[in-house]
């Protein structure tokens, strides 16, 4: 037999407090039926104090409303106010049923006292009295046991209901919400307007939910970046890969000689190089994927410290024959690890440079409540609208990368906004197709 479910427990529970609550108010009627005698003897003994006392002053007028006799000790009726009494004297003891403390005839209850003289008693008096004055029926004891059992029966009653309806319905509603989570049913919410503990539960439980649902659209995502990247990968990969092969074979075969070899060689240097950044783009990524990416601020001032990569850059793109501008570095005080900031707006650069053909590269500057920003604006080709919102996700490259054939991993947008975000910042794109794009990003001033 398995163990008990909440709800058998519940009532279970329930029933025996109802069976012992019940036996409970039986024990103490018995118990009150039970000393009965004892409580009519003190009643009574109560009752008559007060006239026994007069009576021993010789003033019987509280004994009136009651029958009584007294007697002597040898049997003589003294008083009584019964006339069968006095006809009767000396009485016969055995027609008194009773000792000292009282006892019953018929539906009197004869109580009896002694006559004391001098301390001495002289004689007994009798007085019988009605049991209806004597004896209190438990009404009152049997009403109050079924008020308090009512109220016992109710509140369980009430508690049975508060414990379905509020923990038992909700949990058996997280229980079918979980079996159709195994079946990969992540739609089928757990309905709850519950306040306290219950409903915070079902609140955290569609929390879990939610993550759970964003987890695998998030695998889902990473598996798809994952076969882009193994495709562009692959391709970036093999083109490379491919004329490092021809110039050296051409070079160990000696079909290549004289001053030849050298410009081979350079070609090789160069796809070597794209290479390492290729692999070092991965690299960035898996670190930033695993929470291993290593940032070590310092402080330092902007205008030092910008200065000098927009040197690098401005002779980069005057290599391309574009024209390059860039507007005046407010110099604030920045936390910033160096090596990690010039990375982001470098990569910035090169991507403006890649998709711009002719025309103008511009790095603006400028200091705004409490942040400087920093913007790399080109006259390329632009981006189309749909694809603005992701060309932060690693592997993403747009079409018109795809179409122009241009080299990358499609992973450097997507660590400049890691690294970015690590200085409390964020990066921003704003584009018009075939016209320009600016890439913005800020980082909160020291």
């Amino acid at each position: 037999m398995g163990r008990l479910t909440i709800k058998q427990k519940i009532i279970a529970y329930s029933g025996t407090i109802i069976v012992g609550v019940i036996i409970l108010c039986g024990l103490i009627i018995y118990l009150v039926n039970k000393n009965q005698d004892v409580l009519i003897h003190n009643r009574a003994r109560v009752l008559m104090s007060n006239s026994i006392y007069e009576a021993n002053q010789g003033d019987y007028r509280s004994l009136e409303e009651y029958s009584y006799l007294v007697i002597n000790l040898s049997g003589d009726v003294i008083h009584s106010n019964q006339k069968k009494d006095l006809e009767q004297s000396p009485i016969d003891m055995k027609t008194i049923t009773g000792n000292s403390y009282g006892s019953q005839k018929n539906e009197n209850y004869v109580y009896s006292a002694p006559v004391l003289e001098n301390e001495l008693q002289t004689g007994t008096i009798f007085v019988q009295i009605p049991y209806e004055k004597l004896i209190e029926k438990p009404y009152y004891l049997i009403g109050i046991m079924l008020a308090v059992g009512m109220i016992l029966l109710i509140t369980i009653l009430h508690f049975i209901r508060f414990l379905n309806q509020d923990i038992l319905v909700p949990i058996h509603q997280v229980h079918l919400s979980t079996k159709k989570i195994r079946q990969g049913n992540l739609l089928e919410r757990v309905q709850y307007d519950y306040d306290g503990e219950i409903g915070t539960l079902c609140h955290d439980f569609e929390g879990l939910r939610d993550e759970l649902a964003y987890s695998i659209q998030n695998e889902k995502r990473l598996k798809e970046k994952e076969k882009l990247l193994l495709a562009y990968i692959s391709h970036d990969l093999r083109t490379p890969i491919a004329t490092i092969s021809g110039y050296v074979e051409g070079i160990h075969t000696g079909l290549v000689k004289g001053e030849r070899v050298q410009e081979y060689t350079s070609i090789i240097l160069k796809k070597v190089i794209m290479l390492n950044g290729l692999i070092d783009d991965i690299l960035e990524h898996s670190k930033a994927q695993l929470y291993e990416f290593d940032i070590q601020k310092v402080e330092c001032y902007s205008k030092e410290f910008f200065t000098s990569i927009v040197e690098e850059s401005r002779e980069d793109v005057r290599k391309k024959g574009l024209e390059f501008k860039c507007t005046e570095i407010p110099n604030v005080l920045l936390s910033i690890d160096q090596k990690r900031i010039r990375q982001v707006l470098q990569n910035l650069v090169g991507n403006a440079m890649k998709f711009t053909n002719k025309g103008t590269i511009t790095i603006l500057f400028r200091y705004e409540d409490g942040k400087l920003i920093i913007a790399v604006h080109d006259t390329g080709i632009g981006i189309p609208a749909t694809d603005q919102a992701m060309i932060f996700e690693a592997f993403y490259r747009g079409e018109k990368a795809r179409t122009l054939n241009v080299s990358g991993s499609g992973l450097g947008l997507s660590i400049a906004k890691y690294i970015v975000s690590q200085h409390g910042g964020r990066i921003f794109c704003d584009s018009i197709l075939n016209e320009g794009t600016t890439l913005e990003f800020y980082i909160p001033v020291a």
